[in-house]
């Protein structure tokens, strides 16, 4: 059972917005979130949601089901039923999930600035510099406006992995453009499925204590052409977005007059 292998204990369990509870061959993931006054707006088009549900609703779907993991050989390998369990009440620190209009950073989990950089050198991961995890600190999690529901729901459920204490896997610029080969429908690559490995990383970042990273590797040719083609997708997208900006505010007034007249 996976109550044998895991006794996940919370020092400051006020303090930790993400907790795991095992029973059995059952696991609940069980979260407390708070969000910023835009993502508690109805979400357009959808008449009777708003982005806080289509969150929670990506989360619930992506990381629910059930998976078989193998903990100590393939011959033992055994289903877990995994559940999302999702509150907005102050039972405990929430984890802030915001909207926020981003102009070049996609969406991501940033760290309290107090809690920024140092976090390289106790886990040797470039990724922490800016996520440096921790039980009681998983992070914030900061979405682009804009998304399709279908999108928002895959990206929000890519960035709880996150708060769940797991890396990336797709070769991005502080993994040195490195994604990891046979990973590529995994969530944390590619925002599509959750597989079982996933799972166990989970559990052992909250069993640890420490966020659990893909392996990578440095290869001077892959991240020199990976660090060209990113820097002129970030350009596209900033140029994109400032002139669907500017056009916007060119109609702003002549919207303006039309109503006065």
């Amino acid at each position: 059972m996976l109550a044998d292998h895991y006794n996940i204990v919370y020092r400051h369990s006020d303090r930790t917005p993400i907790q795991l509870r095992i029973s059995g061959n059952r696991l609940v993931i069980d979260c407390c979130f708070s969000y910023n006054r835009r993502a508690l707006r109805l979400f357009r088009p959808l008449p009777e949601q708003t982005a806080a549900d289509l969150i929670e609703a990506g989360i619930r779907q992506a990381w629910s089901g059930v998976y078989r993991l193998n903990l100590t050989g393939p011959e033992d390998e055994f289903p877990v039923f995994v559940q999302v369990v999702i509150h907005r009440d102050r039972r405990r620190r929430p984890v802030r999930i915001c909207l926020k209009r981003l102009l070049i950073r996609p969406a991501h989990v940033i760290s309290p600035v107090w809690r920024r950089i140092w976090g390289v050198f106790k886990t040797g991961q470039l990724e922490s510099m800016g996520t440096n995890w921790a039980p009681t600190h998983p992070g914030k999690m900061i979405l682009p406006i804009g998304l399709s529901p279908v999108t928002l729901r895959q990206i929000a459920a890519h960035e709880a992995g996150h708060l769940f204490g797991l890396g990336d896997a797709y070769g991005a610029v502080y993994r040195f453009y490195h994604g990891v080969q046979g990973k590529e429908r995994y969530m944390m690559y590619s925002n599509q499925e959750v597989h079982p490995e996933e799972i166990v990383m989970l559990l052992n970042a909250h069993q640890t204590g420490r966020m659990q990273f893909f392996p990578r590797s440095w290869n001077t040719t892959r991240f020199v052409q990976g660090l060209r083609t990113d820097i002129a997708n970030r350009i596209t997208r900033l140029e994109r977005r400032l002139a669907a900006r500017r056009t916007k505010n060119r109609q702003a007034p002549q919207n303006s007059n039309r109503s006065s007249e």
